[in-house]
């Protein structure tokens, strides 16, 4: 079993690759910025006109992360609590 990046095994570190950088820091982002999405929108009473801007920030937090299935999960959970909270 291979040990986490960035732990010790066999006297030397792990390192992550570029690859597992940038999907990391894609994450990062997109976990952050469904966050910042959802202090916006939490507190605030949902009229038709603010569903309409949260639909429209939704889909620019889309576009940022190119519509990767992660970033839809999170922004789809974000969205769905907000709802929730409406009722």
């Amino acid at each position: 079993m291979e040990a986490p990046p960035g732990t010790l095994q066999e006297g030397r570190v792990q390192t992550m690759s570029k690859r597992n950088e940038e999907n990391a820091a894609m994450v990062k982002g997109v976990f952050c910025d469904a966050y910042k999405f959802y202090l916006k929108y939490h507190s605030r009473p949902m009229e038709p006109g603010m569903w309409q801007e949260a639909t429209d920030d939704f889909a620019g937090i889309m576009k940022q992360y190119g519509a990767t299935s992660i970033c839809a999960r999170i922004m789809l959970a974000t969205f769905s609590q907000l709802e929730e909270e409406t009722r």
